[in-house]
This record gives structure tokens, C-alpha cells and sequence, in this order.
């Protein structure tokens, strides 16, 4: 049964990280429009918080796509 356990698990893992992704997506996007539009009408240092957002986003979903491999 423990490796039913951790095979349950990891697919909660997994499961769990794709819907945070979905939402963190959904605010990385529209954070990203909005800075952007905001940075073209008034003051263009006000889109440097996309470029951290940016890499939490690729690296939590590079990792997404590590668990689909090793599952």
C-alpha cells in the first residue's frame, strides 16, 4: 500500500500544482497587460515586476512538467 500512497500522492502533487499554475497564469497575464499599458502611458518603470513574476512562472512550471515526466 505505500507505494499506492506515493503514487497517490504525487498525483495530488501534480494535481495541485497545474490548478496553482492556472490561476498564477491568470494574474501573471493580466498583471503583465496592465503594467504594460500603465509603463507605454506613464512611467515605463513600472513594468519591472513582471520580470520576477516571470521567472516563478516558468520555474513552477518547468517543474510541473518534470513531475509529468518522472509520473
Amino acid at each position: 500500500t505505500s507505494a499506492a500512497e506515493a503514487e497517490r500522492q504525487t498525483a495530488m502533487q501534480i494535481a495541485w500544482t497545474q490548478e496553482f499554475l492556472k490561476y498564477f497564469g491568470t494574474f501573471f497575464g493580466l498583471s503583465g497587460v496592465v503594467l504594460t499599458t500603465r509603463a507605454i502611458k506613464k512611467n515605463p518603470e513600472i513594468v519591472m515586476p513582471v520580470f520576477p513574476l516571470s521567472f516563478v512562472y516558468a520555474y513552477i512550471g518547468y517543474g510541473t512538467l518534470l513531475q509529468k515526466i518522472e509520473g
